[in-house]
Order: structure tokens, then C-alpha cells, then sequence
């Protein structure tokens, strides 16, 4: 009978014979260094809310369970744990690792992948992309670092993925958020400027994630970086399309392979002669510089003579380094040697550098003289090949269909303001079916408001998010049920202690009898708490409780029934020294 020491060493001989061994050999790596931490499972990391009242009892519980300061992210913002990602020991430990991600309180994430929302250049008040969003750990990252002012517009393509992206903007109750669908390679026009920050976080052969994902070292060959190439260029390229002069692109990806890297950096330089590698550094955590060099290799991962275009399977000269397209004769010598002279300021993360896993970032920035006001993709080329009367033509967009999402009625949000006592003004409101969503006020104007130019030279008339394909827009704050409009979980952790109507203050008492279960017929929770004439419906009960003021959501029918996950009761029951719900019943 074979045991795990059997399987371990039946693996570990398997990945020295592997390409993907030779392709880290190749590269300069120890192998012996390297195989120990890339045939080992990734420790538990995660990120910390930012914006969650109870961020410091967040933090002095994943303290208290051996959590380690990631250092190069700063300020407690991100841990690593004493085990392996998914093994938390069995008890308190395990529960609480689950409840904390699962109410939003913090976001597992492996450590490699903060990397280019923490490398990222960009205000606090941007407006920025993620070309290729989901499950969306990055896209929750940067909307954290850019709340409140800041809007992250979030793409996915794949339609089952956007239901992971949405539930993690959710669990975290981001409002500054919008979700699209579109792939990254013709993302619409937003209205002008463009983006004022991107990230290209592209789809790749995941070569670098050897410690969460075996597979990878039976199924890559090097021809399969070779396949995502083309893609991974062309996603870059768009962003950089949509970015405005002076804004910042981050490229990366979980890749160990230079086509996947450096070659897709130098083509991009290549293509787009308005950007520019900018140098990054990091304190605390160990990086490398982008490889000015790097063999072409064949399917077993050994270095071969510089091929013909037709020597191996889906190889171009675009793959190759710039001084080895110089001896193919292809290319200007003075474009490669500055595409060259720019590739260090790439960083590479190895697996054994940090006990992490390994990843690639850099990061370009669109350089400008001052009179470039607006991205690349609002250029209209038929506008400069017309006399100087042409003016564009103004089409109406699209009419909204019962999916798409549209500015919410005045008469929904002044009734919801009413019911609940408290001030929207200042933010964008958003309506798609039932749901009532909170925005800050850039997706109005920057997104919906203003016309946007056509790849024709015409122009979309503005109050729309036409031709840009918006999926869910904000943070779903209030849901229609029952004609109620009743304040949802997500919307309690960031309005829940401004409401003002709607809402009755309680003893920490009858709050935890709630909490435990007690679901009294309405006139026997009248008859304790006095608080009579209370509306049918969606209702706030608030009271203090030894850390602060808690809002939580009811339902106010023949019953009191408590309208709060699980998962949150759990956390409240845990901070007042209840059992867990499980135990309990």
C-alpha cells in the first residue's frame, strides 16, 4: 500500500523530469531550491478590510490564531498564517477563518497575487479598470484602496465567472464598484478622458502556481505560453488604448515563462510608442528584475538554436528577445535596444524568495507632453479626414431592457430615503429589477452620463452606459420584497448606523434572545419592548453592545423573524461569548 511519503516522492520525480523544471533551470534558477518550495502548498494569506468598524477586533483575531504582518503591504493590511492555504487546524481556528471571510471581514488571497494593486500608481480619486476581473480578490483590493471617491470598473467576459466576482464585491460591501462584460480585447468606449488606472491582470498558462495547482506540471510545454501570447498582447494593448496620458497600466501574470512576461512587455512597447516601463521597488519582500534575455526552448524545456518561424509549434519572432530578433534581422536596432534597456524595471517573484507563490508585474506608464488629454481609442481618424465643418453624428443609445441597469426612479429613492431616514444626494443611484444600488457620484458622470465617441467617429448620446455592457453597477443596498424595501446585509455595514426611520432601539437583552432564536409573535415583542404600531415589513432594530452600536435587519410580520445570515450571527454571537448556532441548537 502506497503512503503520502510514497506519493511525495513519486511527485517530486515526476517535476524534475518536468519542462516546466527545465524552463526554471533554464531561467538561472537552484533547482533544488526551487522544486522544495514550488512542490509545497501555499501558506494561508489574506487582505483586512479596510473600511469595517470592527477592523481591529478583525485584526486581534487573526492574531490571536498566529497570524505574521505580510510587511511589504503595510499598515495590518494583509497576514500570512502558521499553515498551509485551506488547512486550518480543526476547531476555532478553521471556524473563524471561514466566518471572517465569509461576512467580508477579510479576503484569502495568495500574497504574489496583491502584488499589482499594491505596485499600482493611482490616485484615490481614479477611475480605473480591471481588464479581466474575476473571482475579483484584485478588483476588491484596489476598490478598497480607492474608496470612497475612486470607481473601479471590473470586466469579465465568462458569464459564469461574473457570479464570483459579484458575490466578492458584495461580501465586502463595496459601493465603488461597477461590473461589465465584455472581452478585454474590444472593451467598449467609455465616454473620454479614459481609464486613469488599469490593471492587466491576463489570463495565462499559470506556470508560477505549481503550489495550488499540480496539474500545471503535466500540462505545460512551452508551446503553450507560445498560444496565450497573441491574447496576452492584445488584452495589454486595448488597456492601453483606453488609458489617459499620464495614467498607469500594471501588466501582470502567475507565469514563470518570458513569452508570457518580457515578450508580451516588449511587443506591447512596441505597438504602444506613448508608453513607458516605470521603475517600481518594494520594501520587504524579495523581487527581480525583467530578463533583458531568455532561451527559445522546445517542447521538453531545453534551450535550442535561435528557429525558423516554422521550427516549433506556434513560435513567432515576436517571442523572442530583442537581440535575438536583431540576429533574425528583425526589427529597428534602435527600438529594440530602448525596448531592451527598459525590460529591468519588470519585476519577477520566484516561489523561493518568499514562500509564496511566483508571479510577474510591470508596469507602464503613458507619457505626455501636456497637450494629450484624452486615451488613444477617441482619436477619430475619419475626423481628421474631414473638412473642419464636419461634425460627428449624435445616435440615440440602445433602449434599457428589463436586465439592463439604469438610473433608479426619484420617487423609489425618495421613498426609500423617507423610510429609512437618511440622505442619498450624495451618491449615484441604480435600479436593475427589484434591487436598489448605491454608487459614489463618478459612475454618473463619468460613466453615464457624458456622450461617448463610436469607433466610426460618431458619437452615442450621453444618460447611458451604451456601448460598455453594465452588469450590476454599485453596491445592491435595498431589495424590494413584498412592495418593502427592505435594507440588505451588505448595506447594514456601511449605512446601517445612519438610519435614522425605520429603526428601534432595543435592550442588548432582547438583541441577544433575537440572536439566539426567539422568533415572538408580534404582540408579545410589542409588549416587552413597548414599542408599539411598529410597520409590517422590512425593520431595523439597533442597540449598544459592549464593542458598539449594532443595526441589524427584521421582518415584521405575525412574527419578529430575524433577517441576518448566519454567518454574521455567528460573529455577533462569538463577540458576546454565545455558543455558535450549531451548538447551541
Amino acid at each position: 500500500m502506497r503512503g503520502p511519503t510514497d506519493a511525495a516522492e513519486e511527485r517530486r520525480a515526476y517535476a524534475q523530469r518536468s519542462p516546466l523544471t527545465a524552463l526554471a533551470r533554464q531561467l538561472g534558477r537552484d533547482e533544488a531550491s526551487w522544486l522544495n518550495t514550488a512542490l509545497e502548498p501555499l501558506p494561508e494569506t489574506f487582505r483586512i478590510s479596510l473600511h469595517r468598524s470592527d477592523r481591529a477586533w478583525t485584526v486581534e483575531q487573526v492574531k490571536s490564531l498566529g497570524a505574521v504582518e505580510l510587511p511589504w503591504m503595510g499598515d495590518e493590511t494583509a497576514f500570512v498564517m502558521p499553515f498551509a492555504r485551506g488547512r486550518a487546524p480543526e476547531g476555532r481556528a478553521q471556524r473563524m477563518m471561514a466566518l471572517l471571510h465569509e461576512t467580508g471581514r477579510i479576503t484569502r488571497q495568495e500574497a504574489a497575487s496583491m502584488l499589482p494593486v499594491r505596485l499600482l500608481t493611482a490616485n484615490s480619486d481614479a477611475l480605473a479598470l480591471d481588464m479581466c476581473a474575476a473571482p475579483g480578490s484584485k478588483t476588491t483590493q484596489l476598490g478598497e484602496r480607492l474608496h470612497p471617491e475612486g470607481v473601479v470598473v471590473a470586466n469579465e467576459p465568462v458569464s459564469g465567472r461574473l457570479n464570483m466576482l459579484v458575490s466578492n464585491r458584495s461580501r465586502l460591501g463595496l459601493a465603488n464598484i461597477v461590473v461589465t462584460q465584455h472581452d478585454g480585447r474590444h472593451f467598449g468606449r467609455l465616454p473620454p478622458p479614459g481609464f486613469d488606472a488599469i490593471i492587466a491582470d491576463v489570463p495565462c498558462t499559470g506556470t508560477a502556481t505549481t503550489r495550488k495547482n499540480r496539474d500545471v506540471w503535466w500540462d505545460w510545454t512551452p508551446k503553450e505560453s507560445r498560444k496565450m501570447f497573441k491574447m496576452q498582447v492584445d488584452i495589454t494593448v486595448r488597456g492601453a488604448s483606453l488609458l489617459v496620458p499620464g495614467g498607469h497600466l500594471v501588466y501582470s501574470t502567475c507565469s514563470m515563462d518570458p513569452v508570457e512576461n518580457e515578450a508580451v512587455v516588449a511587443e506591447v512597447l512596441r505597438r504602444c510608442p506613448y508608453l513607458e516601463l516605470v521603475p517600481m521597488t518594494l520594501d520587504g519582500i524579495e523581487l527581480h528584475p525583467g530578463l533583458t534575455a531568455w532561451p527559445v526552448l522546445n517542447e521538453e524545456g531545453e534551450a535550442v538554436p535561435l528557429p525558423e518561424t516554422n521550427d516549433l509549434p506556434f513560435f513567432q519572432p515576436e517571442h523572442l528577445a530583442p537581440s535575438d530578433r536583431l540576429a533574425l534581422g528583425v526589427g529597428d536596432e534602435d527600438q529594440e535596444a530602448a525596448v531592451e534597456s527598459q525590460l529591468p524595471h519588470c519585476l519577477r517573484l520566484w516561489h523561493d524568495d518568499n514562500n509564496t507563490g511566483g508571479f510577474f508585474v510591470a508596469q507602464f506608464r503613458y507619457t505626455s507632453d501636456g497637450e494629450e488629454t484624452v486615451a488613444n481609442a477617441y482619436r477619430s481618424r475619419r475626423a481628421t479626414r474631414h473638412d473642419s465643418d464636419w461634425t460627428p453624428t449624435v445616435k440615440a443609445p440602445p433602449k434599457p431592457t428589463s436586465n439592463s441597469v439604469v438610473m433608479a426612479e426619484t420617487e423609489v429613492v425618495h421613498l426609500v430615503e423617507s423610510m429609512y431616514g437618511v440622505d442619498l444626494s450624495a451618491s449615484s443611484l441604480w435600479q436593475r429589477g427589484k434591487r436598489l444600488n448605491v454608487a459614489p457620484p463618478m459612475v454618473y458622470e463619468r460613466l453615464f452620463k457624458p456622450p461617448s465617441p463610436t469607433n466610426k467617429g460618431d458619437v452615442w448620446g450621453g444618460d447611458s452606459f451604451h456601448p460598455v455592457r453594465v452588469v450590476h453597477a454599485g453596491l445592491p443596498a435595498f431589495t424590494l420584497k413584498k412592495n418593502s424595501w427592505r435594507s440588505r446585509q451588505e448595506a447594514l455595514y456601511v449605512y446601517g448606523n445612519q438610519f435614522e426611520s425605520n429603526v428601534a432601539t432595543v435592550t442588548p437583552e432582547v438583541f441577544v434572545r433575537l440572536l439566539r432564536g426567539w422568533a415572538p409573535l408580534l404582540e408579545e415583542f410589542t409588549d416587552e419592548t413597548h414599542l408599539d404600531n411598529l410597520p409590517a415589513g422590512a425593520f431595523l432594530l439597533r442597540s449598544s453592545l459592549p464593542w458598539g452600536t449594532e443595526t441589524i435587519s427584521v421582518w415584521v410580520g405575525a412574527r419578529i423573524t430575524l433577517m441576518i445570515d448566519v454567518n454574521e450571527q455567528n460573529i455577533l454571537r462569538y463577540k458576546l461569548d454565545l455558543p455558535w448556532r450549531d451548538e447551541e441548537e
